[in-house]
């Protein structure tokens, strides 16, 4: 407990009602949901707490570990039917200034439904009008691009970046971010912050998503000005193995400054094609698609298999809800990959590529978030 924790905290976490959350102090029923709560890939990856987490016994010692002191820690439940459907708590209590940390966590069954805003909101509010506070924090993994949102949603703004400065219990370090909101900021979410990305390795419907390596740079070139791929892409040819070298290069770029995500495609061990998730906006939420396959392979649905994996990635991990995929109208082959990712033909863009013909029209194909 830090030392000048002077900040006197209530015998019980009272009972708090945000907007569809209830929040009240834990029950011995709640056991089940809490292994539930860390039975999940998202938790696993991000929730320190919760990574040991796998039976009963488990979750008593964990919820012992929540009503430590210095802490105040809430169950959320659903209010018409009191089921558990996440955490939050407060936490690292300061008194000069008045502040803390919040945390919180939301049941796998019940993600993408605003609970983890309304609870931030609902905590945060209680904060600053019954503790006083002055200022809350809110720290997560940078990887963990969904409680950015949240964060900023919540109008805690990005006040940096610390490295290497989260560990979990398996002695992995991290980068983390570190938001905070005042009692003194304006209402409204915050400022977007820019998401720092590491392009993750996937594996779905038999294909592998993982980063291009530097010795890949050939085979970049040779998929970038096969003369089909070259044909509806707006990258000038010749392209050779050093415009590969410094197109891999802009993309490491890209993603650290949270722009793209691209992705070298294996099937079977194979490296196959290329797949990126670019322009990602995180004011409006939407990013677009755009793909190429070794023309040897060719024909084997491994467009649309790693696109609908870049599809869940990006819905589900970055929080984007709309993803748009462009083709030239004469690309009858790309209009077959986009129906069969489920990406339905929305639009024709009118002159808006311009290719080595000439400027030509395009289907907008795109995918909207099912949450």
């Amino acid at each position: 407990m830090p030392e000048d924790l002077t900040v006197e905290l209530p015998a019980s976490p009272p009972e708090l009602r945000g907007d569809g959350v209830l929040l009240t102090p834990w029950e011995e029923r709640d056991l089940p949901g809490i292994v539930e709560l860390a039975d999940d890939e998202h938790s696993r990856a991000f929730s320190a707490s919760l990574r040991d987490v796998r039976t009963i016994d488990d979750a008593r010692r964990w919820l012992e570990g929540r009503g430590g002191p210095g802490r105040i820690s809430w169950a959320v439940r659903d209010p018409s039917t009191r089921a558990l459907i996440g955490r939050s708590g407060l936490h690292e209590f300061h008194a000069n200034p008045r502040s803390a940390e919040i945390g919180y966590g939301v049941h796998p069954a019940h993600r993408r439904r605003g609970v983890a805003t309304a609870v931030v909101a609902t905590v945060t509010r209680w904060a600053f009008e019954e503790m006083t506070l002055r200022r809350v924090e809110l720290i997560h993994d940078v990887g963990n691009t969904l409680s950015c949102r949240v964060a900023t949603q919540g109008g805690y703004l990005l006040e940096g970046v610390e490295r290497d400065a989260l560990g979990y219990p398996d002695g992995t370090i991290a980068d983390l971010h570190r938001h905070a909101r005042l009692v003194t900021d304006p209402p409204g979410p915050a400022d977007a912050a820019p998401l720092p990305l590491v392009v993750p390795t996937l594996d779905a419907e038999g294909v592998r998503l993982r980063p291009w390596r530097d010795e890949e740079a050939t085979t970049f070139a040779r998929g970038m000005s096969d003369p089909e791929a070259a044909r509806w892409s707006a990258v000038g040819q010749p392209f050779g193995a050093d415009d590969a070298r410094r197109m891999l290069d802009r993309f490491r770029r890209r993603a650290r400054d949270g722009q793209s995500v691209v992705w070298a495609v294996e099937e079977d061990g194979v490296l196959a094609g290329s797949l990126g998730v670019r322009g990602i906006n995180t004011t409006d939420w939407f990013a677009s698609v755009a793909y190429w396959v070794l023309p040897e392979l060719r024909g084997r649905d491994i467009a649309p298999r790693a696109l609908r994996a870049a599809a869940t990635y990006a819905f589900e991990v970055l929080g984007l809800h709309r993803l748009q995929l462009q083709h030239a109208l004469a690309n009858t082959a790309s209009c077959r990959v986009a129906e069969k990712a489920g990406f339905a033909l929305e639009s024709v863009q009118r002159g808006s590529v311009l290719l080595a013909e000439g400027f030509v029209d395009e289907h907008e194909h795109v995918r909207v978030n099912p949450a």
